[in-house]
């Protein structure tokens, strides 16, 4: 008995034409180390040429052996790649940064800056302005217009010999005594340091403005510790406490001995709100409200 009639269809691999099927994709060969380096000088070639958009064909001269399409999935492969690797390297240093910071202890300095930073959040201008007024008028005292070296005349004419201006002309310029000698102008020095309060650089000073500057600096330390310390240290710790102590509702902000209301104001008067820097609770210039008597040096005894 003789097996039924089937179609007999030729293989896929010889069918030709619309119907024919898709050819299997081939595995990728792996890139070669000379594959990449004439796929890095491509690149820089056309890096050097500052062209806007990514160019295959030239890629594809470089590379006979690799169509477009395997070039541009391999450049995609190393863009990810490299976005991988900077995140990750990113999130490291970010771990690496949290991790020094909760180890690392603050410094005491730290600690106020931080404290001066949120309680002066707003006011860093009105504040830079004050202390810029403030120096302004200390350039023009007539202390400031006599202690220079040589002294400024405030009001009367100087001798020819010191190099003197017209009467009532405090911001002339001192005239040095002779070639090389060492002057001082005061008034130069509080200008200097107005201007580094508001814009953070002033200009340049000459030699002796500028050995004047320093020894301030440098003097920072003598002066504190010629403070008394102990007292000090007993009202910082105190405003330390009061301004970092939680806020209990319905208590007045305002801190003891500080009157929140202007002069001439009644609090009892509808409409009335606290007004100035008691309205605020605070002074800008003294943020933690240290009485004058505690800058001043101690005495023997202190």
């Amino acid at each position: 008995m003789k097996p039924p009639l089937r179609p007999r269809l030729a293989p896929a691999r010889y069918v030709t034409g619309p119907g024919a099927a898709a050819e299997p994709e081939r595995p990728r060969a792996a890139w070669s180390v000379r594959e990449k380096r004439a796929l890095l000088a491509a690149l820089r070639a056309q890096a050097a040429l500052g062209l806007p958009d990514l160019q295959p064909r030239p890629l594809r001269e470089r590379l006979p052996r690799r169509s477009e399409a395997e070039i541009l999935s391999f450049l995609s492969r190393l863009r990810g790649r490299a976005a991988r690797e900077a995140v990750r390297t990113q999130y490291r240093h970010c771990l690496e940064q949290q991790r020094c910071r909760r180890a690392q202890i603050p410094a005491p300095i730290e600690v106020w800056l931080e404290l001066a930073e949120t309680l002066a959040e707003g006011l860093e201008e009105v504040t830079a302005a004050a202390f810029s007024q403030v120096l302004t008028v200390a350039a023009t005292e007539p202390l400031t217009l006599l202690h220079s070296v040589p002294p400024h005349p405030t009001g009367t004419a100087a001798p020819p010999e010191r190099g003197g201006s017209a009467p009532g002309d405090p911001a002339a310029p001192p005239q040095p005594h002779g070639p090389g000698a060492f002057t001082v102008d005061f008034q130069r020095v509080y200008e200097y340091l107005a201007r580094l309060c508001l814009c953070g650089r002033g200009p340049t000073l000459p030699p002796g403005e500028s050995a004047v500057v320093l020894a301030l600096l440098g003097s920072l330390p003598q002066e504190l510790g010629s403070l008394d310390r102990a007292a000090l240290h007993g009202h910082l710790r105190a405003s330390y406490g009061t301004l970092t102590a939680p806020y209990p509702p319905g208590t007045d902000p305002c801190p003891p001995g500080m009157d929140p209301w202007p002069p001439g104001t009644d609090p009892a008067a509808p409409g009335t709100a606290p007004g100035g820097w008691g309205g605020v609770g605070l002074c800008p210039l003294n943020l933690f409200l240290v009485p004058l008597r505690l800058l001043a040096r101690a005495g023997p005894s202190g």
